[in-house]
């Protein structure tokens, strides 16, 4: 049985996950920060401080930042800095988000098993930055 792994699998693999964590941060920028902004949101954001003009405009700017963050990282432009930018920030919102609203650790439809997926995409897509040029990985 043939166990090798071509580049061209793995290359694969790697796009993959990379429009995974792309689409994760499109989607999250796009619908819960601009098209469906909700009174809770805009509570944490108020809470933290970490505001300027008023709290929905700075979800909104939040919005584009991350969704072109995610056209980033689709793309694999800069790839391995995209990864680690986004893993940073996920951990830094991670933080922010539990420290102002306590209850997002246990909420069903919370972040925190999305994030650990993020974090394991955005490994696989640094680990196999610029190494799937060659033939075959394995044996």
């Amino acid at each position: 049985m043939n166990t090798a792994i071509s580049c061209a699998q793995l290359r694969a693999l790697k796009i993959a996950a990379r429009c995974s964590v792309g689409f994760v941060w499109i989607y999250e920028g796009l619908v819960p920060k601009i098209l469906h902004v909700s009174d809770r949101q805009i509570c944490m954001v108020q809470s933290s401080g970490w505001w300027w003009n008023s709290p929905e405009a700075t979800l909104h700017a939040l919005g584009i930042a991350m969704i072109i963050a995610g056209l980033v990282i689709m793309g694999g432009w800069l790839e391995r800095l995209a990864q680690v930018v986004a893993t940073v920030s996920v951990l830094v919102l991670m933080v922010l988000v539990a420290s102002n609203y306590p209850p997002a650790l246990y909420d069903p439809f919370g972040g925190l098993a999305k994030d650990a997926c993020l974090f394991t995409c955005s490994a696989l897509v640094w680990m196999l930055s610029g190494k799937t040029d060659g033939r075959s990985i394995g044996g």
